[in-house]
C-alpha cells in the first residue's frame, strides 16, 4: 500500500493546528464564542440571536460573586434603560458540589438574585471557551456584529469601570 508522504504530513500538520487553536483564548478583533445557555428561570440565550446588540458578558464563580455584582450594578445603574445594550452574569458552575442538586442551586440564585441575568454554565464549556480566570471576573465587550471589542480580567474598580465606558460609548458611536 502506496501512501503519499506529502499528504500524511499536511492532513497530520493541519490536525495538530486546529487542536492547538483550540488552546488559544479569544482576543479583542476576534469572533466571540458562540454559547446558548439559560438562565434561572429556564430562559435561553443565544449569542447569535443577539446580533445587532452590544452584549456585556461578566463572567465568574460563586468565589467572586460579590465581585461580579458590582460590575453588574455599576452597569445596571448606567445601562438598564439602553435597548441597544444586554448584559449577564455567566456563572461557571463546575465548583458546585455533586451531591448538591441542581434545583437546590437554583432556589439560592431565586432568593438573592444578581442585578443582571444570570446564565448556568454548568459544565464550564462557555469559560472553557473563553479561557476564563478563577480568581477575577472575567469580562467581555462583544459588538453588534459578534467580535470581542473588550476584554479585562480585573476586580470592578472607578478606573476599570471607567475604561468600560469608553469603549461602550466608542461602539455606540460608530454604530447607531
Amino acid at each position: 500500500m502506496k501512501v503519499n508522504l506529502g499528504c500524511l504530513v499536511l492532513s497530520l500538520f493541519l490536525s495538530v493546528l486546529a487542536i492547538a487553536k483550540q488552546d488559544v483564548p479569544p482576543k479583542v478583533g476576534d469572533t466571540a464564542p458562540e454559547f446558548s445557555l439559560q438562565d434561572t428561570e429556564e430562559k435561553l440565550y443565544d449569542l447569535k440571536k443577539l446580533r445587532g446588540k452590544i452584549v456585556f458578558l461578566i463572567m465568574g464563580n460563586r468565589r467572586i460573586r460579590k465581585e461580579d455584582d458590582k460590575w453588574a450594578e455599576a452597569f445596571q445603574s448606567d445601562y438598564k434603560e439602553n435597548e441597544k445594550i444586554v448584559a449577564f452574569i455567566i456563572g461557571d458552575l463546575r465548583s458546585v458540589p455533586g451531591f448538591i442538586p441542581k434545583r437546590f442551586v437554583l432556589s439560592q440564585l431565586k432568593k438573592k438574585p444578581p442585578p443582571l441575568p444570570f446564565l448556568l454554565d454548568w459544565k464550564g464549556k462557555i469559560h472553557q471557551a473563553y479561557h476564563t480566570e478563577k480568581k477575577k471576573p472575567n469580562l467581555y465587550l462583544i459588538s453588534t456584529d459578534g467580535k470581542l471589542i473588550y476584554h479585562r480580567k480585573a476586580n470592578y474598580s472607578l478606573e476599570n469601570y471607567n475604561e468600560l465606558k469608553e469603549k461602550i460609548t466608542i461602539h455606540l458611536k460608530h454604530n447607531p
